[in-house]
């Protein structure tokens, strides 16, 4: 099976973009890459340790994992829920990707995100519904294709690998639909 292009996931914290990149992965044997693992890998700091830098200088970490990330194609990529804040990630992500929006709704995300976990949202994890306002219209603007992640990742594993079948990239991508 022959890949030109990523697999990149964008979308909140807690969306499922680590979980479900892996379900992919796994089904078209890729290598699979979650940037935030990847960085705290490299730093050997936890990600809430790097925001305690300051988040402009997390966010440039960042930054370098996307590039280093993305030439490792072809592969699946999760990103961290931010990487949309910084247009030279889109513009990696979009020239080496295809990109789908993991859209899960606030509510779920809430009752099951671990907060400690999420620099952003430790002190306040309604502060998810501000930034969710911030960064829908820079997910929905950079995403090839928008998916809802509300019923089970596989369900929603499922819409991605169809999606990629069906694609105009399909058959650049090699790919068949014996992964159903």
């Amino acid at each position: 099976m022959k890949f030109h292009n990523n697999i990149v996931l964008i979308g909140m914290p807690g969306s499922g973009k680590t979980s479900l990149g892996a379900i992919i992965a796994e089904r078209l044997e890729l290598d699979f890459y979650d940037i935030d693992q990847y960085i705290q890998k490299k730093e050997n700091k936890t990600i809430s340790e790097l925001f305690l830098l300051g988040e402009s200088h997390f966010r440039q970490i960042e930054s370098n994992a996307v590039r280093e990330v993305s030439s490792k194609k072809p592969i699946v990529i999760a990103t961290g829920g931010g990487v949309v804040t910084r247009p030279e990630n889109i513009a990696v992500l979009q020239q080496k990707g295809t990109i789908f929006y993991i859209d899960r709704p606030i509510e779920m995300i809430i009752e099951t995100i671990d907060v400690a976990a999420r620099p952003l949202l430790a002190d306040n994890v309604k502060r998810i519904y501000s930034l969710y306002e911030q960064r829908k219209h820079l997910y929905e603007g950079h995403c090839h294709y928008r998916i809802t992640n509300g019923l089970s990742l596989h369900s929603a594993a499922d819409q991605i690998l169809k999606v990629i079948i069906k694609s105009q990239d399909s058959e650049q991508l090699g790919i068949s639909d014996k992964f159903f």
